[in-house]
């Protein structure tokens, strides 16, 4: 619960300066963007491993760590940005399919090179972390042309336009259905592997393999995932990719063993699969093509508010439940059919842009 706590803390100090990143990307350019937060962000790291390295106070780690967050987010909302430009309506959740199956490539070996390198020290994950980050910096600034840079902004004042994308009525009810989508979701992770651990009796190697699971059908299942689906709108596959989260975390109660837990991992990452290059391309369609920083940006920290509760609800219900932890899955189901109920008519009078 700590975790997450801080983790909404996070969300909340680096909100205004995540708005100001998107306003600046409009303004001077993605590319730009991503050079000064990339540099800034490897500085951060540098300071961590440091932190870690001579056993600082906990409370100065804390405050690193949030200073982090908003360069984070405006290397992604920035990444968005760049995609968008150079994709279609139609080719977007393609697109975003492609970069999500290197970032999950990432993602896996992220954790197993950490690993191994905490063998030494844990502050040389950090110093690792700040090396690669570097070295993408490098890249974009060699390899990466500035995209059209738009007048957005440039008249006037920034202030008074601050919260634009939040005034657009469409996008915030499109940023809000998803991020309370986001509380169900976010059951995967952090709640999902104390239940594994608890429930079913996994032990450490299991659940890597259960991610490693995920990473294998994120890996070969993301493209002939949307060769399945091409005929549903972004919103359609949104919806169905909520399902099947909400499906696969129904049943976790019914059935327990290693075998059982493979098979509703694969329904969990076919979710996945399903609804993540969607919520990006409904982001991007959403928004002024003038303007995707700021939306992107405002996006994320939405999002960023929302999505800590998940495992904060998780991790409560486990121990109001713990005698019985399948009971969780219960409240969760109800929750979550009742957001998905809700939302239709809403869903409904959303309008996207074509480009």
């Amino acid at each position: 619960m700590t975790i997450g706590i801080l983790f909404f803390i996070m969300s909340i100090l680096s909100l205004p300066f995540t708005l100001y990143g998107g306003r600046f990307i409009d303004r001077n350019g993605p590319k730009k963007a991503i050079v000064i937060s990339n540099a800034s962000l490897s500085g951060i790291l540098i300071m961590l491993f440091f932190t870690v390295l001579y056993n600082s106070n906990l409370y100065y780690m804390y405050f690193i760590l949030i200073c982090s967050e908003p360069f984070m987010n405006i290397i992604g909302s920035a990444d968005n940005v760049i995609v968008s430009q150079y994709s279609s309506s139609s080719q977007r959740t393609a697109a975003f399919s492609i970069v999500r199956i290197f970032q999950n490539a990432g993602f896996s070996l992220g954790p197993a090179i950490g690993g191994f390198v905490a063998l030494s020290s844990y502050s040389y994950v950090f110093l690792i972390t700040a090396v690669s980050s570097f070295i993408e910096l490098i890249i974009y600034i060699i390899y990466l042309e500035e995209t059209k840079i738009t007048d957005v902004g440039k008249n006037g004042n920034v202030q008074a336009k601050f919260y634009a994308a939040f005034r657009n009525r469409n996008f915030f009810m499109i940023s809000m259905l998803i991020s309370l989508f986001f509380i169900i979701m976010g059951q995967w992770g952090t709640a999902l592997t104390l239940f594994w651990r608890g429930y079913d009796s996994m032990t450490t190697i299991q659940v890597g393999l259960l991610y490693s699971v995920n990473g294998i059908v994120v890996t070969l299942g993301q493209i002939p995932t949307n060769r399945l689906i091409a005929g549903l709108s972004d919103i359609g596959r949104i919806n169905l990719g909520y399902l099947l989260y909400l499906f696969s975390f129904s049943i976790l109660p019914f059935f327990t063993g290693f075998p059982f837990l493979v098979v509703d991992t694969i329904i969990i990452t076919l979710g996945e699969n399903v609804i993540t290059p969607s919520i990006n391309s409904v982001i991007s369609r959403a928004s002024p093509p003038e303007a995707r920083g700021q939306y992107f940006t405002s996006f994320q920290a939405l999002t960023g508010l929302v999505a800590p509760s998940a495992p904060v609800l998780g991790t409560f219900l486990l121990t109001v439940y713990s005698s019985n932890m399948g009971m969780m899955w219960y409240p969760l189901t109800i929750i979550g059919t009742i957001f998905f109920i809700a939302f239709i008519p809403i869903w409904k009078n959303i309008r996207l842009y074509e480009d």
